[in-house]
């Protein structure tokens, strides 16, 4: 890799561990407060803490296999989680009451809220090789749903009502989606696929409005900006690509030398932040100094990696950024949660962005 021309900036930071699952981090995220910071593990035991200081507040129970994916809603009153037993379940957030269970044909890979909470989707697998795999799209359950919603009694107590879809979209039998998204004001869905896909459907019609191969392997993460006006994807491909999301066309393009699993915009800086590395698979015969598991930072703008922060013994399997650019915490196949709060060094950092420029695009830099 060639040298940075980007001048180097002397930052500490001192991460706090978070050591609350036994088996390796599936995602993590913050609240849009950014007080709140949960995350998900293959053990059944999503995990809430608290963003300033990596206490743990509770967990989401009522799982029963690994948790691939969760979502706060808008204003920290709900959380939504995808499960591979085959349901998404809702939950009170501040008090953790199970309100409902949305069972699926297959694995629930992730979930999503649309802008405020009328509605969330989620992405399936397929139950067989014969089957579709499916993104649905739900409204929000009221009293009178709930109350008249079916309960089925199962194993470990898991007796909540049932809520259904209101919508159900089929994808290609020989595709599977990994991650969700909503444009801006819930005019569509956007999933990327196993394959490197990224397709956006139209939610009143359930139809397929755009379809863009934008990586050679699978979409592992997307994420947007504030005002979802740009959409950062990370793949196994070992590429992370910056996206305009109204006709998914590439901007910019990030390299390393292992998989991205996750990848996340900075709010106060133009940095694109990116964790992954070596397969776990190959883990237990890989030191991890080459294992290549680093958080990279890389400039929006010029695409040059200029940082890197070390620390776990594992593949970083999830990112996530304070949405007002405070800290990040990164989750690793290791099962910790790293912690990292910025220091003033790195926060009064120059942006490197010529004053022409800013002139030039002054809502875009």
């Amino acid at each position: 890799m060639s040298v940075s021309s980007l001048p180097k900036v002397n930052c500490q930071f001192l991460p706090i561990l978070l050591k609350g699952h036994e088996r390796s981090i599936t995602t993590v995220k913050y609240n849009a407060d950014g007080d709140l910071l949960f995350t998900a593990a293959k053990d059944s035991s999503p995990t809430c803490w608290y963003a300033d200081t990596g206490v743990r507040v509770g967990t989401y129970g009522h799982h029963k296999g690994a948790v691939w994916d969760l979502d706060p809603n808008w204003d920290s009153k709900y959380i939504v989680t995808a499960c591979a037993d085959g349901s998404a379940r809702l939950f009170d957030l501040p008090t953790g009451n199970y309100i409902a269970r949305m069972p699926h044909r297959g694995a629930v890979r992730a979930v999503t809220w649309a802008e405020g909470t009328h509605f969330f989707a989620t992405a399936a697998d397929p139950f067989t090789s014969r089957e579709h795999g499916a993104i649905s799209i739900f409204s929000f359950p009221s009293e009178e749903d709930l109350s008249e919603a079916p309960i089925i009694e199962g194993s470990q107590n898991d007796n909540s009502p049932i809520h259904t879809a209101c919508m159900e979209i089929k994808v290609d039998p020989l595709n599977k989606s990994t991650c969700l998204g909503w444009s801006i004001a819930n005019e569509h869905v956007i999933a990327g696929f196993d394959s490197g896909l990224i397709v956006k459907y139209d939610v009143e019609t359930g139809k397929e409005v755009t379809s863009v191969k934008v990586h050679q392997d699978r979409v592992n993460r997307f994420n947007f900006n504030k005002d979802k006006t740009l959409m950062l994807t990370a793949s196994k491909d070992r590429t992370a690509k910056l996206l305009d999301p109204v006709n998914l066309e590439v901007v910019k393009s990030y390299t390393t030398p292992a998989p991205v699993n996750g990848a996340v915009m900075s709010p106060t800086h133009p940095h694109v932040l990116l964790g992954g590395g070596q397969e776990a698979m190959h883990v237990t015969v890989t030191g991890h100094q080459s294992g290549k598991f680093e958080t990279r930072f890389f400039h929006q703008v010029y695409e040059e990696e200029f940082g890197r922060v070390k620390g776990h013994f594992g593949p970083i399997n999830a990112l996530a950024i304070h949405p007002y650019g405070k800290s990040y915490a990164s989750g690793s196949e290791d099962g910790f949660i790293r912690l990292h709060h910025f220091d003033q060094a790195y926060m009064k950092t120059n942006d490197m962005i010529a004053d022409s420029l800013k002139q030039l695009y002054p809502n875009v830099l």
